[in-house]
């Protein structure tokens, strides 16, 4: 039988080669260095693969300079590597110096700028730091717009960043930029107006979000999607606030005397020692699965990173682990729950069914609840939202992440 290692001896042994014959940081090694540690990847040799994916980085700054585009691969490969081991901090670290080389390499007027603050943005968003992909994705608005192009897609990446903040509330930025959009694509312009539409739903204004909903099929009828579908956005399954009053945390002083503090809203839904306080809806599998503590809130000093766990309903893991038995904390992709649901033309949920779970009954009612709580974009016909009964979920409870 053949070794099933023999690729990667043999472009070891090219590699070997190379540097005997041009020096250990030649720029001939970069694109065999890189190839050998994909082979490392394929084969689950991770360690090695690292190693040869910083030597390839390594001989790119000597040769090129720090901000060489020719580093990329070599981060890219280096952020899948860190999520395959969960080392989400590590994914986190290379995904912020891809920007910081990115945003250097590049001129500022060049428009291709506005895809490195738009990647970073869309990373930001879907690994929990959205005040950070609010920021970017303002500045690349400013960027946009200083260079003359449209800056819309970007407006509706940030209504995007808001709902996944939890803020239903519409942004008044991307209302203003709809309304001077006369040279917008009209499959932009129908996407801002299903965003609209879709925030609209979120805020309980149903008759607008209508409006905006016959705007889109009006622009672009082909652009619209006829079956309901689930609005991605972070919701809570109660209104913290309304509990504050019998919430407390214990706090010590700078004497190391402890006091009741009241909690605040982000401190109650946070509190990993309780049941699921919230969730993400997240049908496009785009949330990288786990939350960084985000910048400039109180609540991130001292918070260690948090994994999730579902498809297409994310929940906190440590939340979740507090309501389903302790033998089932291995088994968790065995779990699965089949929902049936009617939504409303209003985008609301109702006559949710379990028709079949393998899952514990808490569990079964705790996915219930969120569907409760989540809102679709209702089913439309000629543009204008419909009822439609019968609508299936199938709820998942594997890590969200699979790895490389």
């Amino acid at each position: 039988m053949d070794n099933p290692r023999q690729p990667i001896i043999d472009l070891e042994n090219q590699v070997e080669e190379l540097t005997l014959h041009h020096g250990p940081f030649s720029v001939e090694l970069i694109e065999p260095v890189i190839t050998l540690a994909k082979l490392y990847i394929e084969a689950y040799e991770l360690e090695s693969a690292t190693d040869q994916l910083l030597r390839a980085q390594n001989i790119a700054h000597r040769n090129e300079g720090v901000y060489t585009p020719r580093q990329f691969e070599a981060v890219d490969l280096l952020t899948q590597i860190a999520l395959s081991e969960a080392d989400y901090r590590a994914a986190n670290v290379q995904q912020k110096f891809a920007f910081f080389v990115q945003s250097h390499h590049l001129n500022p007027q060049d428009p291709e700028i506005l895809s490195a603050y738009s990647e970073m943005a869309n990373w930001y968003m879907f690994t929990g730091q959205t005040r950070r992909s609010r920021r970017l994705l303002e500045e690349s608005i400013e960027k946009a717009t200083s260079l003359g192009l449209d800056p819309l897609p970007l407006a509706i990446e940030l209504s995007r960043a808001r709902r996944l903040e939890g803020n239903c509330c519409v942004s008044k930025q991307l209302l203003e930029l709809v309304k001077r959009s006369s040279n917008t694509d009209p499959d932009t312009l129908a996407n801002a107006y299903l965003e609209l539409a879709d925030t609209y739903i979120l805020a309980r204004k149903e008759v607008i979000a209508a409006e905006y909903f016959l705007k889109a099929n009006e622009v672009s009828p082909l652009s619209l999607s006829v079956d309901p579908r689930p609005i991605s956005a972070r919701e809570a399954f109660s209104n913290p606030l309304a509990q504050q009053a019998k919430i407390y945390h214990i706090e010590k002083d700078m004497f190391n005397r402890r006091h009741l503090t009241l909690s605040t809203y982000e401190e109650i839904l946070e509190d990993l020692s309780v049941k699921p306080q919230w969730f993400i809806i997240d049908w496009k599998q785009a949330h990288q699965g786990f939350i960084v503590p985000d910048r400039n809130s109180k609540l991130s000093q001292g918070r260690e990173i948090q994994e999730l766990v579902g498809n297409p309903i994310l929940f906190s893991k440590d939340q979740l682990y507090n309501v389903i038995p302790l033998r089932l904390e291995k088994r968790m992709e065995e779990l699965k729950i089949e929902l049936s649901f009617t939504v409303t033309s209003e985008g609301d949920l109702e006559e949710i069914e379990v028709i079949n779970s393998t899952a514990p009954v808490k569990l079964d009612r705790l996915v219930v609840d969120a569907l409760r709580k989540a809102h679709y974009r209702p089913g439309l016909v000629n543009g204008l939202p419909v009822t439609t009964k019968n609508v299936s979920l199938v709820q998942t409870f594997s890590s969200h992440y699979k790895g490389t």
